[in-house]
């Protein structure tokens, strides 16, 4: 059962995102959270991990203090959040996209599997709506892209590494498994 807590939580998340949109289709961010909001609920999630996978970006996008989070909703919604965020505003303008990505992967293996649910939730919804532009529009979106098909491979397959070690076969890590072939397929060349 959702209660009052998550409705303040969607209206939080709303609020914070407004104005944000999805590389590419220019469709509002919220979409995105409400996406992976939905699939953590799906898995089993409890209220607690739905309002993480809706505030999951709000560190990493948005101008929100981890103690203005940790206020509104606790120290359990904090923790995912934290977990899933891989560098928080100030820390973007001073990491490169490897360095974020790697003690990313470095802080997962010590994340809850409540944190890493909303994790793999979360790179479902992202991965899909790649898969997706790369249908709409061929590999040719990486040509304005800041990170190469190759890298974003790299970045998908650690992080599906650890959460099939951790989560098991979840139909979530099977789901993320079958977009990450996808997406090998479809923007990475393979010799013939």
């Amino acid at each position: 059962m959702l209660s009052a807590r998550f409705e303040q939580a969607l209206a939080f998340a709303t609020r914070r995102h407004t104005g944000q949109v999805r590389h590419n289709t220019g469709t509002p961010y919220v979409s995105h959270l409400l996406a992976t909001c939905a699939i953590v609920l799906e898995e089993g999630g409890d209220e607690t991990a739905a309002i993480g996978a809706l505030l999951h970006d709000v560190l990493e996008d948005q101008p929100t203090s981890r103690e203005e989070l940790r206020d509104a909703f606790g120290d359990d919604v904090y923790r995912i959040v934290h977990d899933c965020t891989d560098a928080d505003a100030d820390e973007r303008t001073r990491l490169t996209w490897w360095e974020r990505k790697r003690a990313h992967l470095g802080r997962m293996g010590g994340a809850s599997d409540e944190s890493l649910l909303v994790i793999a939730a979360d790179k479902v919804c992202s991965l899909q709506s790649l898969v997706d532009d790369l249908h709409r529009f061929g590999p040719v979106l990486f040509a304005t892209s800041t990170r190469t098909a190759d890298e974003l491979l790299w970045n998908y397959r650690e992080v599906l590494g650890l959460l099939a070690a951790r989560l098991g076969d979840r139909p979530v890590v099977a789901r993320l498994r079958r977009l990450v072939g996808e997406f090998m397929e479809l923007a990475v060349p393979q010799p013939r």
